[in-house]
């Protein structure tokens, strides 16, 4: 009779181990580890389309409804299977060419350009050394053939009556240039010049930043009636 009660114990015990087992399974399908990448999307589409983020079909807290120059939330996935999709807002259809490809340990933007008939996706590093001494400000060029000029930036923190070289050269669209180093603790100026160029194309203003902290700073199309490009400032990820 003990021998009977033994060997029911141990099955009761295996049983709810493969059925823990199965759980696990449930949540990650093709049987690797969850969540070792972070990501997010800002849309920044022509055509003021609304944009949703969905998980593994599900459009979660702070993904829905993304307005132009907002950003999703930040999002853990699995690198090899991310199961993500951007979709106009509300709706279940994907838009055509993503194909995310992400690097386990890593934390990436996605910028969302172009139309969503015909979107471009670029995936954007968001790596981050912390300054030893103050902070870090990014600029992304998020401007389409709408806004005049090559699109090709030169970048000046805290620009001199005499600008010098520029901290970052050539900024294209749909891509970005590296931190550059701001004091900490005080209000900052960026400038934008177009490539080869000394003449102000647009000053940024940069709110005091803690020492060892970055912030990206995405720029898109100035608005209808305007000329002034749009800026949005993005905390990184945690």
């Amino acid at each position: 009779m003990q021998s009977r009660r033994i060997t029911t114990a141990i099955l009761a015990l295996a049983s709810a181990a493969f059925i823990a087992a199965c759980s696990d399974d449930d949540d990650d399908p093709i049987g690797i580890d969850n969540d070792n990448t972070t990501v997010r999307f800002i849309n920044a589409t022509t055509g003021g389309t609304n944009l949703d983020i969905a998980e593994n079909g599900t459009v979660g807290t702070g993904n829905s409804n993304l307005a132009y120059g907002s950003a999703s939330s930040c999002v853990r996935v699995n690198n090899a299977n991310p199961q993500l999709a951007v979709r106009t807002a509300n709706s279940t259809t994907s838009l055509a060419g993503f194909s995310p490809s992400f690097t386990a340990g890593k934390t990436y933007t996605v910028l969302v350009t172009g139309t969503t008939a015909a979107p471009v996706f670029t995936t954007l590093d968001d790596a981050f050394t912390a300054p030893t001494t103050g902070a870090a400000v990014r600029i992304i060029n998020a401007t389409s053939s709408a806004t005049t000029g090559a699109g090709n930036w030169d970048i000046y923190v805290n620009p001199g009556t005499n600008l010098g070289t520029p901290n970052a050269q050539a900024i294209g669209r749909n891509s970005a240039s590296a931190y550059l180093p701001v004091p900490a603790g005080q209000a900052n100026t960026i400038r934008l010049t177009n490539a080869g160029s000394t003449t102000t194309l647009q000053n940024i203003s940069v709110q005091s930043l803690t020492a060892g902290t970055g912030q990206t700073i995405v720029v898109g199309d100035a608005a209808s009636g305007s000329t002034a490009l749009r800026t949005f400032p993005l905390a990184a990820c945690t």
